[in-house]
């Protein structure tokens, strides 16, 4: 076994530390937007909760806030040779006398090789490995990318619209929605199919209808299902009809576009569904949820410099 750094989007460390745990993995702590992993031999489905995944080669204790000891914490350090181009990538928690760029350079030194330091806004090669280092306030963590690009991102993803979520989120409340293979699943909010694309990936045998206005988000809908190799319905045709199962939405947070009051929405879905939401609102969106509705779990999020929160929630007929 060998130990992984998982990151993830703040908000999201509990649920991605139950996705690597379902896997067969062991967490051995969370912080934020970390959960350090135990991570079971042989082959495992990539975590699609994660930003991205470092394997473990160097690890010391957190050396505090000078850059004498960020310099000799780093010494300490048993790593390999860097090989081939590689470039470093930093954060740290709390009040330091140092920025990233010198605890990337630090490290990227001490690995030697065909180091490309990120200083003044240089740009490494594409074609390299990334390294990856954390400072947690207990430990400083030094890892490899075992992927050639970011978790996060999807092969499938081809086209993007204004306000389309970021994968993991949208992973993230698939696996609230709790889909099963007989469930209809509706977006009213598809966008550019982000969040029933990562619904498919939990439940691919759920029937799965995506609702937009806009036929550039529609156009790229098809395109990213394209992609992915599926086939759905998705369209501003595609009405929200009938008694639907599952509710999976990302309505506008009223930042890059606007809805207005989402209180007629919230009357529609109350009426078709039979089932579960899981939606993602700005505050004041998930403050709106009153009368008529169960709220089951909130989970607040920091993604793209927005706050916004992850509603679980059910009708109530009573």
């Amino acid at each position: 076994m060998h130990l992984v750094l998982v990151r993830t989007v703040a908000g999201l460390e509990k649920l991605a530390a139950e996705e690597v745990v379902a896997a067969g993995h062991r967490v051995v702590e969370m912080s934020k937007r970390q959960v350090v992993v135990e991570w079971a031999p042989g082959e495992s489905a990539r975590p699609r909760l994660a930003d991205d995944v470092f394997v473990v080669h160097g690890v010391v204790v957190d050396p505090g806030r000078t850059r004498d000891a960020l310099a000799a914490a780093v010494r300490s350090l048993e790593l390999p040779a860097g090989q081939g181009a590689f470039a470093v990538s930093a954060s740290f928690v709390g009040p330091r006398n140092f920025n990233r760029f010198d605890i990337e350079d630090l490290v990227g030194a001490r690995l030697g090789g065909r180091y490309y330091s990120r200083r003044d806004g240089a740009v490494p090669p594409a074609e390299r490995s990334e390294w990856r280092v954390v400072l947690d306030g207990k430990t400083l963590w030094v890892g490899l990318r075992p992927y050639a690009v970011p978790l996060h991102r999807r092969g499938w993803r081809t086209r993007t619209v204004r306000g389309s979520l970021h994968p993991p989120v949208a992973a993230a409340m698939a696996r609230l929605a709790g889909i099963a293979p007989d469930h209809r699943v509706v977006d009213p909010f598809c966008g550019a199919g982000t969040l029933l694309l990562e619904a498919h990936a939990v439940e691919p045998r759920a029937s799965y209808t995506g609702i937009d206005r806009d036929p550039t988000a529609i156009a790229a809908a098809h395109e990213n299902a394209a992609g992915a190799g599926i086939r759905w319905r998705c369209g501003d045709a595609a009405r929200l009809e009938g008694t639907v199962d599952r509710i999976v939405t990302n309505p506008p947070w009223n930042v890059q576009l606007s809805i207005g009051d989402l209180t007629p929405y919230l009357r529609r879905w109350h009426r078709a569904l039979d089932g579960r939401l899981v939606a993602i609102l700005n505050p004041q969106q998930a403050a709106g949820f009153g009368r008529g509705w169960r709220v089951d779990a909130v989970y607040d999020l920091s993604v793209a410099g927005q706050h916004p929160r992850i509603v679980v929630a059910e009708p109530s007929r009573s």
